[in-house]
């Protein structure tokens, strides 16, 4: 008895200690806090201030009143000489608590992407933040961030869930926007390179809007490229296709030939790339070898053609497909090591883990300038396609 009543002590006691350890002595009550769901950073246009912070805020007393409306947001705005100071300047607008811990998304306006200072200087401020998730989706604008924020994509308020629910859907590969970066991704590459690949948000032109429609619709397609922490130009999204083939998965995706009076549609169920490197490029250059395996079917097609099912039409359908992905991912290749000088593929880092000796000897020839050493680097691609089934006809 002696020993069951010493337990049964042990256990009242591990439980009031579990108590007092998990109670929450500082919680803010949910009508108490701010949660802000994206964040938009322009520079400031008032004199004597460098940044304007832009804050899309869920409106909780909205979402708990009569009707209870989830997608009702409020935006406020203030400058200040820092960002962390601006973003400051917004808590001291509101009385409840901000709160970042929901924050989905953070746009950039083409004013911080242009100055290097201020886009150092936001990178820093931002991940210092630890409220904020540093899976957070970062978008750019060739607009003011503050614009984008202020408009609402349709059927949906608040833009930072909209960006998350788009990125989470299935068709993300085959709509429009190729790229998907968060917080962790920019710093990273950043601080690797100086250089980053960011998914463009933007606005409809005023001359596309319908006749009742009383603001401009959320568009995201392309990206914008950082070259040394600054702008270095916009790509895009038709000239974005090879880059979802080295980078990701491209399930979703569709590759279209023209198969002589219509066009036959290749749909990717899945795809991989491997990169490969070695010194055996022109002038014992190094070499980067990209190897691509798509497989799907067939999703469009002239009705009733049954030479689709013969053996030597569809190998020349594979072959014709793999031709179209080749030029693509070339394509890609060229603007991004000809025309911009950006190694938006990560390769440093990739090729630091496969073959360091080559790393630092690319370094060491280009005096430690890695785009430079980037931009002598040859390319050879090898793409091949399985075509699964040619799908099925109702």
């Amino acid at each position: 008895m002696r020993g069951y009543s010493f337990t049964i002590k042990f256990v009242i006691a591990g439980a009031l200690l579990f108590a007092l350890l998990s109670f929450n002595w500082d919680r803010t009550e949910l009508e108490g806090r701010a949660f802000v769901v994206a964040i938009g950073i322009d520079a400031s246009q008032e004199e004597g201030e460098r940044f304007e912070v832009s804050m899309s805020i869920a409106d909780v007393a909205a979402m708990e009143g009569e009707g209870g409306d989830a997608d009702v947001a409020v935006l406020r705005v203030a400058c200040g000489e820092s960002a962390a100071r601006a973003m400051g300047q917004v808590d001291a607008q509101i009385s409840d608590k901000v709160y970042y811990g929901h924050t989905k998304a953070i746009v950039l306006g083409e004013s911080i992407l242009s100055d290097e200072a201020l886009l150092r200087e936001v990178i820093d401020t931002l991940s210092r933040k630890n409220e904020i998730n540093i899976k957070c989706i970062v978008m750019a604008t060739d607009k003011a961030a503050k614009d984008v924020l202020e408009a609402k994509p349709r059927e949906q308020n608040l833009l930072g869930v909209y960006l998350s629910g788009f990125y989470n859907s299935n068709n993300a590969n085959a709509a429009a926007a190729v790229v998907k970066l968060d917080l962790e991704g920019l710093t990273e590459s950043l601080r690797s390179t100086g250089s980053a690949v960011i998914p463009k948000i933007t606005l409809e032109e005023e001359d596309d809007k319908g006749e009742d429609e009383s603001q401009p619709e959320i568009i995201i397609s392309g990206v914008a490229v950082l070259r040394d922490f600054t702008l270095a130009d916009y790509v895009p999204n038709e000239d974005m296709a090879g880059f979802l083939w080295i980078m990701a998965d491209a399930a979703g995706s569709q590759v279209a030939v023209d198969a002589g009076g219509g066009h036959i549609t290749f749909l990717v169920h899945k795809s991989k790339a491997t990169l490969d490197f070695d010194s055996n490029g022109p002038g014992g250059r190094a070499h980067c070898r990209v190897k691509l395996r798509a497989e799907g079917a067939i999703e469009g097609a002239r009705f009733m053609e049954d030479y689709l099912y013969d053996t030597e039409t569809m190998r020349q359908l594979q072959n014709r497909f793999a031709d179209k992905i080749h030029d693509e991912i070339y394509d890609i290749l060229r603007i991004f090591q000809q025309d911009l000088g950006v190694d938006g593929f990560g390769l440093k880092e990739r090729l630091r883990k496969k073959n360091r000796r080559l790393h630092e000897r690319c370094l060491d020839e280009a005096h430690g300038d890695w785009q430079a050493a980037f931009e002598n680097m040859a390319f050879a691609v090898d793409a091949d396609v399985i075509i699964r089934n040619t799908g099925p006809v109702k």
